[in-house]
C-alpha cells in the first residue's frame, strides 16, 4: 500500500505544483524600502496613510519590491503593502496598496501600536524562490486527489471520510503534508486554513493566494489567534491587471 501511496503522491505534486516565494524572516532592523513584515511603509509623498473604519491607522503586514520575484502574471516592478488593523480583529480590517518604486516618500509616518498586532517587531524578509503544492484544505483538493487514488487503487473513492476509512491508520494525511512547515510564509502559492476554505461559498473567483502566513512554527515572531493562518485571496486577473485592491484578507485559527 505504501508504494501505491507513494506514487499518488508523486501524480499529486506534479498536478499541483506552484513556483511561489518563501518568505524567511531576518532579524535585522528594515529600511523604508526594504522588504519586510511590519514597521513603517513605504508611502509617496502626497499618499494618505490608510486607516480603519474608525479612522485609527492600520499596521503594515507585508511589504515586497516586485521587481524582486519572478512570477507569472505578475508585475515586473512596484511596491505591494498590506495592511491590518492593529488588533487583528475578526474579520479584520485591511488595505491594499501598489505604487510605483523609487518616489519620492514620507519620512514621518504615524506610530501605530502594535502590542497585540501579529509582528511583535519589523523584521526584514529574504524572498526564495521554491515549489509548493495544494493543501489538504484547499476545496479543489478532493477534486484532483481522489481520481489519482482511484486510478492507482482501483477503487471509487469519493470525499474525505472515505479516504480516512480506506487507509485506516495509514496517515495519509501526515504523508501529503510533509514538508509543508517549509512553506509557512508564502507569496504567490497556496492558501491554506485551520478550519475550511472560504471559497467554497464565493460567488467571485479568487483562485490565487497572493500571500500566506502560517505562525505554526513561528510563534516566538508571529501571533495569530491560536495557531492561526492569514491569508489573502486574489483572481489572477485582478494580478495581471494590477488591481490588488479587489483581494480579500482573511484569517483562521484552531
Amino acid at each position: 500500500m505504501e508504494e501505491k501511496f507513494n506514487k499518488v503522491i508523486e501524480l499529486f505534486k506534479e498536478a499541483t505544483k506552484k513556483d511561489c516565494y518563501k518568505i524567511d524572516l531576518v532579524d535585522e532592523n528594515p529600511s523604508i524600502t526594504d522588504d519586510k513584515l511590519g514597521g513603517k511603509p513605504y508611502l509617496p509623498v502626497g499618499e494618505e496613510y490608510p486607516k480603519d473604519k474608525d479612522g485609527n491607522n492600520l499596521a503594515l503586514l507585508l511589504q515586497v519590491n516586485l521587481k524582486n520575484i519572478e512570477l507569472d502574471g505578475y508585475p515586473k516592478k512596484g511596491v505591494l503593502e498590506i495592511f491590518t488593523d492593529s488588533n487583528v480583529d475578526y474579520p479584520c480590517q485591511y488595505a491594499i496598496r501598489y505604487f510605483d518604486e523609487g518616489l519620492e516618500y514620507q519620512t514621518e509616518l504615524p506610530d501605530v501600536d502594535i502590542s497585540n498586532y501579529i509582528v511583535n517587531k519589523s523584521y526584514k524578509i529574504n524572498l526564495t524562490k521554491d515549489v509548493c503544492y495544494m493543501p489538504i484544505n484547499d476545496y479543489r483538493f478532493i477534486k484532483t486527489f481522489t481520481p489519482l487514488v482511484n486510478n492507482v487503487f482501483e477503487t471509487e473513492l469519493n470525499n474525505y471520510g472515505e479516504l480516512d476509512d480506506y487507509f485506516g491508520n495509514f496517515a495519509w494525511y501526515d504523508k501529503l503534508r510533509d514538508g509543508y512547515e517549509n512553506h509557512a510564509i508564502t507569496l504567490g502559492g497556496y492558501a491554506d486554513f485551520t478550519q475550511s476554505d472560504p471559497r467554497y461559498d464565493m460567488k467571485e473567483n479568487k483562485d490565487e493566494c497572493l500571500f500566506k502566513l502560517d505562525s505554526w512554527g513561528n510563534h516566538d515572531k508571529i501571533s495569530i489567534g491560536d495557531s492561526g493562518i492569514l491569508f489573502v485571496l486574489i483572481s489572477q486577473i485582478d494580478i495581471e491587471n494590477k488591481n490588488f485592491k479587489n483581494a480579500i484578507v482573511d484569517w483562521d485559527c484552531c
